[in-house]
């Protein structure tokens, strides 16, 4: 059985997305300078990478699954399940992670809880849907969690951007920085010095005293 035209078209929009934050990741990461902490990067690049494969990896699933003649219902409750368990090990791993660097202020701590969170409430009814409950609401709540993965993805990347952004402008201030003690030099070496006074009146008095 195959899956309904809506669906299939929002799982393709979910894969070419993930494609493309996922490049962008890996260009950013080799290429790019921050101004954040090296560990922070790191962190964000590699949740970056590993959000954008579970999505083009979840986003194909339904459709292999569906090739092997699954109803509809076994599709998506077969999906919510391997989803729920690949989340759960994923967001394991990355709040581990990311607790070792918001105890050093790398990250922002309310920033992890509040992500952990939603996807914790996310991941739990899809355990429900996998086991059979709530079989009405499993394609709504396996396209939730994608979304949220989506969405945790857009906020990675842009706070990647930021930190470009911010180590741009910090290379062009330090230019500044260093051009202004030159160009001081260059303007206050044209203006000849000033005689002391006392050696105005000395010089003054000198043709006096030889009369």
């Amino acid at each position: 059985m195959s899956l309904p035209a809506d669906s299939a078209a929002q799982l393709g929009i979910y894969a070419q997305l993930a494609v493309g934050f996922a490049g962008f990741a890996g260009v950013i990461g080799a290429f790019s300078r921050f101004r954040m902490h090296a560990e922070a990067t790191a962190f964000r690049v590699r949740a970056m990478v590993a959000l954008a494969l579970l999505l083009a990896v979840f986003s194909l699933l339904p459709m292999l699954v569906a090739g092997f003649g699954v109803s509809e219902a076994g599709i998506w409750r077969i999906c919510s399940g391997v989803l729920a368990v690949v989340s759960s090990v994923a967001v394991a791993i990355m709040v581990r992670q990311a607790s070792v660097l918001y105890r050093v202020g790398r990250l922002m701590k309310w920033a992890a809880y509040v992500l952990s969170t939603i996807a914790t409430l996310l991941i739990l009814p899809l355990f429900a849907v996998a086991a059979g409950f709530l079989p009405a609401y499993a394609e709504a709540f396996y396209f939730a969690l994608m979304f949220f993965a989506l969405v945790t993805c857009s906020y990675h990347f842009i706070l990647l951007m930021v930190a470009v952004r911010l180590d741009e402008s910090e290379g062009v201030a330090s230019a500044e920085l260093w051009e202004e003690p030159s160009a001081k030099q260059s303007s206050g070496g044209s203006h000849e010095p000033r005689a002391h006074p006392g050696a105005r009146k000395r010089a003054g008095r000198r043709p006096a005293g030889g009369g």
